[in-house]
């Protein structure tokens, strides 16, 4: 049976006739084994169908990327449906060769510069993708907003850093701008290192803070509970949700070691998590409690579509793949809009703090909790001390008073 008998069943014929058949069949054969619903391939398949013929291209061509998107951009203006499909056709046509893109401009002498030490920080590192992505983001931030026209990394002068910091701390986050400033100060120092640049021009004195100088945000336990209540599991996506909010509220996992989580990662002989910590290049093992071994059961036999990927969770819609870290704290946000708790102070980091307080509230040491949430220093686990007021003033010494004064 073909595959567009299998997802038209009784109008196939519609498109077995068509001049387009054998690009609609491939199309289609792409689909099933991607894992699109039947519903969802019908879809592209018809709008598909209309954007080749708007094209008049010879049957089975190479299309051009820059004429699919004219056409696609036409047919949203009155069905915003289009844009999917083009995502997902172009998707298809570039795993076949037959998207034909403009070639990309030549890398300049600097583009090509910070290229060779994102690979040399990745050799040394083992940094994560994403990570390096982010250092090559800003990197080339600096340098385009520090650097004259065709100018060379050795023209940079003492003070470019401030002016960086200063031009850019008006539009980016407290966050957003240590992670850029971090970034930018590891490539400055490895061309001094390696001779590129005559002087130390990326130190520079910052203060450490959290959101102007709070603590770190924990959702109170209460609000926890009540958030995982909520969850409806009478569908898949809701006992993955499920599973993924009780991982994340009692062991503490950041929205990265979710998504890093395997099949594999699971020891039921010994009921315990793996869990690989990328920040400090380690993992963790867990032991699992009988409630967690339970709804970790329940998500592997209800929950988890079939798939032969290894990644424990996986995305709720065709193409299966990996959920990714922004995802998930999507995730997060969306549940704990439908729970009716006050959403517009917490993130998805809220339940790992809530985790790290939750011990701490129970008497747990500073060094179990750092080493149970994976930190590499006990400076980032003593910064929930600052939201215990309560019981650091329990501790505080009494004020001895001065010898017959008299306090009313």
């Amino acid at each position: 049976m073909s595959a567009l008998n299998q997802i038209f069943v009784r109008v196939h014929f519609r498109y077995d006739r068509d001049r387009y058949a054998e690009d609609l069949e491939q199309f289609a054969a792409w689909l099933l084994a991607n894992e699109y619903p039947n519903k969802s391939a019908r879809g592209h398949l018809y709008r598909v169908q209309q954007v080749l013929h708007a094209l008049g291209t010879e049957p089975s061509a190479p299309l051009k990327a820059h004429e699919l998107r004219w056409v696609f951009r036409r047919k949203e203006r009155r069905q915003p449906r289009y844009r999917h499909t083009h995502t997902t056709y172009s998707k298809y046509l570039r795993s076949v060769h037959r998207l034909e893109e403009p070639r990309p401009p030549e890398p300049s002498e600097t583009a090509i510069f910070v290229d060779e030490f994102c690979a040399r920080l990745a050799r040394r590192r083992g940094l994560a993708t994403s990570t390096i992505y982010g250092y090559r983001l800003w990197i080339s931030d600096f340098l385009r907003r520090s650097l004259p026209a065709n100018a060379a990394v050795a023209d940079l002068k003492q003070g470019a850093l401030p002016l960086y910091i200063q031009s850019r701390a008006r539009d980016l986050t407290w966050t957003t701008l240590q992670n850029a400033i971090k970034c930018v100060q590891a490539f400055l120092r490895d061309c001094h290192e390696r001779g590129l640049i005559p002087e130390r021009i990326d130190q520079i004195d910052l203060p450490r803070r959290f959101r102007a100088g709070l603590p770190p945000r924990a959702m109170p336990w209460p609000y926890v509970e009540q958030l995982l209540a909520s969850v409806d599991r009478t569908r898949q996506v809701g006992i993955r949700d499920h599973a993924i909010l009780h991982l994340m509220a009692h062991y503490g996992l950041r929205t990265g070691e979710i998504t890093d989580l395997r099949l594999d990662s699971i020891d039921w002989r010994t009921r315990t998590l793996t869990v690989w910590r990328a920040k400090t290049r380690s993992t963790t093992v867990l032991p699992l409690h009988e409630r967690t071994i339970a709804v970790l059961k329940r998500y592997l036999e209800t929950g988890r579509p079939r798939s032969d990927l290894p990644y424990l969770f996986l995305t709720a819609t065709a193409p299966r793949g990996p959920l990714t870290k922004y995802s998930t704290s999507f995730l997060f946000l969306s549940r704990l809009r439908r729970s009716g708790l006050p959403n517009s102070r917490y993130t998805a980091y809220s339940l790992r703090h809530a985790f790290a307080m939750r011990l701490f509230q129970n008497g747990v040491g500073m060094k179990a909790i750092g080493d149970l949430m994976g930190h590499s220093s006990l400076v980032s686990t003593s910064v929930y001390l600052r939201l215990q007021a309560d019981q650091l003033r329990e501790v505080a010494l009494p004020v001895p008073q001065p010898h017959g004064e008299n306090v009313a």
